[in-house]
């Protein structure tokens, strides 16, 4: 079994006799058992872990505390409507198993159970001292299918919750009508995904480095969230995307620019403007720039979920020749739905020349497999600098401790190098070869291609080849190039700079 970020829930059945609960093991008397075996997450190297699509999580965001299992008869009619069929709740950590680890566990279940082989519903709570919850082994299908968290201290933008609390994120999952297949002695249900029932808000800030940095001052005085879009109670166990009460927090959500937070400076600011790429990459590109002082990280919030588009407003102010601005600038989701549970969502906004604040704002799934986004086609965005794979060249030589690298090319097929570009929609990237006019002649370069980040996730391929015209008759023993690259509007009108961004390490191709 392919292992996850959450927990994923097995249940195969084993029925033999009847009688008592032996843990990981059938008991003396053969009786029948409801066998669970569950997948924990590993902390490590969670950022290569996620599926393409995934933002992934942080290690105490995966920290699992208590686990709750109930199950019952799916039936609503007869003598077992909506019956237990067991259930099953461990608090004490040693019971748990380790990151990475699987740890089984087993409930009884009665003898009509193992001959009717019903349709179920499974429940899954992890954490749930997180939202306060009185759930029991005794509660009922009412009670478990019911359940909700609300308050001013579970979530809310009242008290918001700004770091992982003690007893970890609330997780949950539930299926409904699930149907035991199988053959004895070795019965089974489908599996049942457990994921973070509430969702992750963040701010991120920076500016653009010019030398004329001194004659204008930018600020941000504070991020307001709009009322009346976070549910007063949400329901722990939802089988569709979203499920919460019907009344709203009527306040906004004002978190202030802290006076011991500094606004960073970027050369580059747009490349953390989110353009498409997957969520482990995003998610590294942020933390990458925060961590070397590109980014300013205004705070992270975790929320209950909401059926609404959220909206608020950014408050900022520019400053020169001792004159200030007070301006202010709002922020959308895509669409109403986009905060759903599990779902993190990112404003990222950024000051570049001309006065300029530009904001832009990703919702991506916290560990599924869709996303939402709005390509901006004002500013060049490279996800991924240009690559040469190196297993289609003849060999790749580093010069030294340089960034330089020497690629020789197989006689008898092209070289391939590869980047990843996302933004200007439509616009062209312009491949040129840069040499002696006689390597010029002697090698052969994709020369433009479509910006088009829908297309896996905006990579665009490259072929270096050795001149193959049956005209050309030169030798072209020791010709080498080296590659420039150069991006303009769909349009074509204009050039658009920052295409060096498209290298980090220099290739120079020999044949």
């Amino acid at each position: 079994m392919r292992k996850r970020l959450f927990i994923w829930l097995l249940l195969p059945v084993v029925f033999l006799a009847s009688c008592s609960l032996i843990d990981d093991q059938l008991d003396a008397e053969g009786c029948p058992k409801l066998s669970i075996a569950i997948e924990f997450p590993e902390d490590t190297d969670l950022l290569t872990r996620a599926t393409v699509g995934e933002v992934p999580a942080e290690t105490k965001e995966n920290a699992i505390n208590s686990l709750g299992i109930w199950v019952f008869y799916s039936t609503t009619e007869g003598s077992h409507a909506h019956e237990k069929v067991g259930s099953l709740l461990v608090n004490d950590i040693k019971d748990l198993p380790a990151a990475g680890g699987v740890r089984k566990y087993s409930l009884s279940v009665g003898q009509t159970f193992m001959l009717e082989r019903p349709e179920v519903d499974v429940f899954v709570l992890v954490n749930g001292a997180s939202i306060n919850s009185n759930l029991t082994e005794n509660s009922t299908w009412a009670e478990v299918n019911d359940a909700m968290f609300g308050g001013d201290n579970y979530f809310s933008t009242i008290k918001p919750v700004t770091a992982v609390p003690d007893g970890g994120l609330p997780m949950s999952g539930v299926g409904m009508g699930l149907t035991v297949g199988g053959e004895e002695p070795f019965l089974k249900v489908p599996t049942v995904s457990v994921g973070r029932a509430v969702s992750k808000l963040r701010f991120i800030f920076s500016q653009m480095y010019t030398e004329n940095n001194t004659e204008e001052e930018y600020a941000i005085e504070k991020v307001v969230l709009d009322g009346n879009q976070i549910p007063e109670s949400e329901y722990v166990f939802s089988p569709n995307d979203y499920r919460i009460g019907t009344d709203y927090i009527s306040s906004d959500l004002e978190i202030p620019w802290p006076n011991s937070l500094a606004l960073k400076y970027s050369e580059t600011p747009e490349i953390y403007s989110y353009a498409g790429q997957d969520g482990p990459s995003y998610e590294r590109l942020i933390k990458d720039g925060i961590s070397s002082n590109q980014l300013s990280h205004l705070g992270t919030y975790y929320l209950r979920e909401s059926d609404k588009r959220l909206t608020g407003t950014v408050y900022y102010s520019i400053t020169k020749n001792n004159i200030t601005e007070h301006k202010e600038m709002s922020f959308t989701m895509d669409k109403a739905g986009d905060f759903a549970r599990n779902h993190t969502w990112t404003v990222y906004g950024y000051f570049i020349s001309n006065r300029t604040l530009q904001l832009g704002v990703s919702v991506l799934p916290w560990d599924k497999n869709n996303y939402t986004i709005k390509f901006n086609n004002e500013t060049l965005q490279v996800v991924q600098k240009f690559t040469v794979d190196r297993s289609t060249a003849a060999d790749v030589v580093r010069v030294g401790e340089t960034n330089v690298y020497n690629v020789f090319l197989d006689p008898k097929r092209a070289c391939r190098g590869y980047l990843y570009v996302t933004t200007p929609q439509g616009g062209k990237l312009v491949i040129e070869r840069k040499g002696s006019t006689s390597s010029l002649e002697a090698f052969t370069v994709t020369e433009e291609a479509t910006i088009d980040p829908t297309h896996n996730g905006g990579r665009i391929d490259i072929l270096i080849d050795r001149n193959r015209d049956p005209e050309y008759t030169k030798d072209p023993t020791g010709s080498t190039i080296t590659l420039e690259f150069k991006a303009y509007t769909p349009d074509g009108d204009r050039e658009i700079s920052g295409a060096s961004e498209c290298i980090d390490q220099i290739y120079r191709f020999y044949i």
